[in-house]
């Protein structure tokens, strides 16, 4: 590759990401407005859904298959693969407001802050970093699993708080691999297909991003709160 290849190839992925990140950015800050709207201006609102549990498995299940569909047609339709994500931001806005009304602003805004300070910081490591990443993110996903696992049993057996507290710990560790793995996945992909990452792959890169960031935050905040 001669240097004007290699200065074409380099702007080309640094378009790709700054695209990336815009989507990341809309997305959190969608989710960030709707929970802010869903805890002040329309609480009433929320305080109806959260005394039905049917309205939230059914926000919930429609979340979980924006997910699915993003990740199968994202790149064949970038409109909708752009509607989808704003559609998904803005109904985890929603589950979101639940969660933070059981935390101070102070616990939010800490959570917020350490979770931005560990996605940035990873982010770096995944963009900048020569080593092959493809261990580690292998790893943080099988070790998912077993965290899913042990969240559930602690949901409706143990009920430990400390137990808790240790899983949070972990999925720290286990999304901060994640995000890693999956920064340096972007320049390999783009690596791969050059100008033909569209918009569809930047959003479904943006959403991979949005569900890592959004579990670092949920995890420090449950981290700060048993602390509190």
């Amino acid at each position: 590759m001669n240097n004007q290849e290699y200065i074409q190839t380099g702007t080309g992925l640094n378009k790709f990401y700054a695209k990336i990140y815009g989507f990341l950015a809309l997305g959190i800050g969608i989710s960030a407005i709707m929970a802010y709207a869903m805890t002040t201006v329309f609480l009433p609102v929320l305080a109806t859904l959260f005394q039905s549990s049917l309205a939230f498995w059914m926000i919930w299940l429609v979340e979980i298959g924006l997910v699915l569909y993003l990740g199968a047609k994202a790149q064949k339709n970038p409109t909708i693969a752009i509607a989808g994500f704003v559609a998904y931001a803005l109904l985890n806005g929603v589950t979101l407001s639940v969660t933070l009304l059981m935390y101070t602003g102070g616990t939010v805004a800490g959570a917020f802050l350490s979770a931005a300070a560990t996605f940035g910081a990873m982010s770096l490591v995944g963009v900048f970093t020569k080593k092959d990443l493809s261990a580690v993110g292998h790893a943080a996903y099988s070790a998912l699993i077993g965290i899913i696992i042990a969240m559930l049993l602690n949901m409706f057996l143990l009920h430990s708080n400390a137990v808790e507290f240790f899983i949070s710990i972990l999925m720290v560790l286990i999304f901060s691999g994640i995000t890693a793995y999956d920064n340096q996945r972007i320049r390999q992909v783009y690596a791969q297909t050059g100008d033909q990452a569209g918009t569809g792959m930047a959003v479904f890169f943006a959403l991979q991003l949005y569900l890592d960031f959004i579990n670092l935050f949920l995890a420090f905040l449950r981290i700060f709160g048993k602390n509190n």
